[in-house]
Parts: C-alpha cells; structure tokens; sequence
C-alpha cells in the first residue's frame, strides 16, 4: 500500500482550468461532486456521514470565500471543494482520522481540498498593496483587484529524518504526543538551503549530533495545512544526544526498542501506511 496521500488519482486539468466557461460545464456536470468541509475537518450532516454532494445540489448552502474551487478530474467525474460558514453544519473528527479511514483516492482528494481552501483562509488580501482577491483558475489562482498580482497556491517544503548510526537510532518526542511515542525528527527548509543542508541544521539543533550522511528515501504531501515531506535518513556521529528545547526528550534506541514502541499501543496513533516518519523507522528496521 502507497503512502498516505501519495498515490495521487486526480487530473489537475491545469491547461483547461483557465477557462471560466469548462470550470462553469464541470460545476453543473451531473456527475460532479463536492467535498464540504467545517474548518480543517470534514463538515457532517444531522447523521454524522460526510457531506460530499452533488456539485449542483450546494448552491444554496453558506460557504466562506471564494465558494466552491475546482480539484480536479477523477476517472472523468469533476470534484470540487468549499468550507461552510460556521455553523451551517457539524464537524466530522479530527481530519487525520478521515485520511486514515479514507480510501487511498479519496485521502488524496480530501488533501488537496484542505490545502487549497487553508491557503485561501490565509490570502483573504494581497501581500503586495492589501487589496481584494479575486479567484480565478477555479480556484487554484488569485488576482488582486489593486496591483494585479498573481498569487498561487504554496507549499512549504520540509525535511523529515531519522539520525542513525550503526545499530542505534535517535528518535524524539513532544509533549502532547501519547506517552511512550517517540518517533523522527523533522523542521522547515529555510531560504538558500538545499535538502542535505536542511537535514544537518535541524539535526544539530534538535539533538546536537553532527551529519556525516544523508540519504533521500521518498516524498509526502501532508496538508496540515500544506507542507511537503522530504524523507530522509541520516547517519550521525555516536555521542550525547541533547534534546533541544522545542522537544520533551530524545535518545538512542536500539532495533528491539524501536519495535517495542511501534508494535505496542502507541502504534494507533502511527499507522504504518499514514506518516512518511513510520516509512522510514520500517526502512531502518527491515535493514538489519
């Protein structure tokens, strides 16, 4: 099974979506869907099931700018995503929860939805002069009104590592994590970094060990609200670990450790397919 997220079904439609008239035809297309969404979690109808509706059938529902945006093309069938005004209907859990029960395609809908419509909460106005936005691209690009500059969609690019070195790994933990868990260490590729760079920085920050090595195992779209995951592993030099002060703690762990914590309780809280963090602890365990 791909990595949550990852096995991305949806055609963006990117030399189409720039035409008013073909967004205006997917909206009222029969078969055109929309997945509605109360704040960051998925809204709920009086049953508590998911509201995904017929594109035509939320016209008249309340919704936060700039309306329904246009996802993309799944097997022909156009979806589409919008956040209801507060308290036009209930919130579904945590949307970790909803990706982890979903299936695969549709963790992927319901990713690029949340990121997309958390990107327009944040550029209510323009960066550049302050003025109104307008939507356009269904979507997927935002005009000012004043200055007439573009905005897209952004994502943040992040490293996440698991520092090794020989038969012993270092994991951490923050503070509302469940006790017990532990798992990589990861942060935010700054200006002028390249991804090895990154990977060293915030190793020697969070646990004061120098890099030796740094290889690149796979990517992961995470939209919470909208980062990229660039998985690593990482061999450092045996010592002291010294937890920086945005961790609760971090250490060494053996093999025998490491599974011990992943095949205990814990373990729910990481499933083995949902995070690229318990892809990388499985690469290190299964290279023994």
């Amino acid at each position: 099974m791909a990595l949550t997220f990852t096995d991305f079904p949806l055609d963006h439609a990117g030399l189409k979506r720039s035409d008013p008239d073909w967004i205006d035809e997917q909206l009222h297309d029969p078969k055109a869907r929309a997945v509605l969404f109360a704040g960051g979690d998925l809204a709920c109808d009086e049953r508590g099931q998911d509201m995904i509706l017929p594109a035509r059938r939320t016209r008249m529902l309340p919704m936060k700018p700039p309306g329904l945006i246009f996802l993309g093309l799944l097997n022909e069938t156009p979806w589409f995503a919008g956040t209801l005004e507060d308290g036009v209907a209930g919130k579904g859990p945590d949307f970790r929860i909803s990706a982890i029960n979903a299936e695969p395609d549709m963790a992927c809908v319901y990713a690029r939805a949340r990121s997309l419509l958390a990107w327009h909460g944040r550029r209510k106005c323009c960066s550049n002069c302050a003025s109104a936005m307008k939507a356009l691209d269904g979507g997927t690009r935002l005009t000012c009104s004043g200055c007439g500059m573009d905005h897209f969609p952004r994502v943040d690019p992040s490293v996440i590592m698991l520092p090794v070195a020989g038969d012993r790994c270092v994991m951490g933990r923050q503070a509302s994590w469940p006790d017990g868990l532990y798992a990589t260490l990861a942060g935010f590729i700054e200006p002028g970094e390249t991804i090895e760079q990154a990977c060293r920085r915030e190793t020697e920050e969070e646990i004061h060990r120098p890099v030796t090595r740094v290889e690149y195992v796979a990517s992961q779209p995470w939209p919470f609200p909208s980062s990229l995951m660039i998985g690593l592993l990482c061999e450092i030099e045996p010592g002291e670990v010294i937890p920086d002060d945005d961790l609760e703690d971090a250490r060494w762990f053996t093999r025998d450790e490491v599974r011990a914590i992943y095949e205990g309780e814990v373990a729910r809280w990481a499933p083995a397919n949902f995070s690229i963090s318990r892809l990388l602890i499985d690469r290190w365990l299964d290279a023994e």
